[in-house]
C-alpha cells in the first residue's frame, strides 16, 4: 500500500474512533469477508437473507479492483421487517486496501482493512464501519478467515458507544462434482455481537450464532453461497438462512 494512502487510512481511524458508535440488528446478509484483492477482476452480487421471524433484507453490490492493493464496492440495500413492505434502506461505497499477501508457498496470510459509509434512507442515521479482514489457505483444501468490525452512526440520531462485532469461518475444498463443476467449499461460521462499548452485554445477552456454509462457482465467473445460522445465546435470532449469487467478470 503507498504511504500517502496509509496515512489517510490512519487519519482516518482515528477520526472513526474518536466519534460515537451504535449497535445495529443482526446481519441477515453479511459474510466473513476476504482480504484478498487482485487488479482487474470485478463482479456483481445479489444476497437475500431472511430471520425465524419473517424479517427480510436484500443487497446488489458492484466490485471493482483497480489495483493489487485497492478495491471499491457499491452497494444497494433494502430490507423488510415482520412481514411489512420491502424498502430501500441505503447506499455504501466502501473501500477495501490489502496491506499483506499470502505466498505462492503459502506462507503468511492475506491481510486487509475496509472503510464504508452508508447513506440510510427512512430517517435512520447515516454509519461509517472499519472492518479488520484476515485470509489463509492452509493444508491444501483448508481455509479461514476473521473479521473484526466496528460500526459508528453519525448525523442526527445517532447512537452512542462503539458497536463491536466479530466473524469467523473455517472452510474445506470438497472432493466431488455436482451441477457441471467440481469446486466446492463447505465450512461452518461463527458471527458474534457484543454491544457498544458504553454498553458491553452480558454474554447471555450478546447475539451469538453458528451454523454451516456451501459454497460453489462455475467455469464462466457465476458463483453461489448459502449458509444457515442458530443461535447459541439469549440475545441471538434463533435461526436465520441467506443465499448470495454473483458472478465475476
Amino acid at each position: 500500500m503507498p504511504s500517502f494512502l496509509l496515512r489517510i487510512v490512519v487519519v482516518t481511524i482515528a477520526g472513526f474512533f474518536s466519534g460515537t458508535f451504535a449497535a445495529n440488528a443482526q446481519s441477515l446478509t453479511g459474510n466473513v469477508g476476504s482480504a484478498g484483492v487482485t487488479k482487474g477482476e470485478q463482479s456483481i452480487e445479489t444476497r437475500f437473507g431472511i430471520n425465524d421471524d419473517g424479517d427480510a433484507a436484500g443487497r446488489v453490490h458492484y466490485d471493482n479492483a483497480f489495483a493489487d492493493w485497492y478495491q471499491i464496492r457499491l452497494t444497494g440495500s433494502y430490507s423488510r421487517n415482520d412481514g411489512d413492505k420491502i424498502d430501500f434502506s441505503g447506499l455504501t461505497v466502501e473501500n477495501w486496501f490489502q496491506w499483506s499477501e499470502e505466498a505462492d508457498d503459502k506462507s503468511g496470510f492475506n491481510g486487509g482493512l475496509r472503510l464504508s459509509y452508508t447513506y440510510s434512507d427512512q430517517g435512520e442515521p447515516d454509519e461509517i464501519e472499519l472492518r479488520l479482514t484476515a485470509t489463509d489457505k492452509f493444508a491444501d483444501v483448508w481455509e479461514w478467515r476473521a473479521n473484526l468490525i466496528g460500526e459508528r452512526e453519525v448525523g442526527s440520531g445517532r447512537g452512542e458507544g462503539v458497536a463491536l462485532e466479530a466473524r469467523a469461518q473455517v472452510s474445506r475444498a470438497l472432493d466431488m462434482s455436482a451441477l457441471a463443476t467440481d469446486k466446492w467449499r463447505l465450512g461452518v461460521e461463527l458471527f458474534s455481537e457484543y454491544g457498544a462499548t458504553n454498553d458491553i452485554l452480558d454474554f447471555d445477552d450478546q447475539a451469538h450464532q453458528i451454523g454451516p456454509v456451501v459454497k460453489t462457482s462455475w467455469a464462466n465467473g457465476v458463483y453461489l453461497q448459502s449458509a444457515v445460522r442458530f443461535g447459541i445465546t439469549g440475545g441471538s435470532d434463533d435461526a436465520m438462512a441467506k443465499i448470495f449469487v454473483g458472478r465475476d467478470f
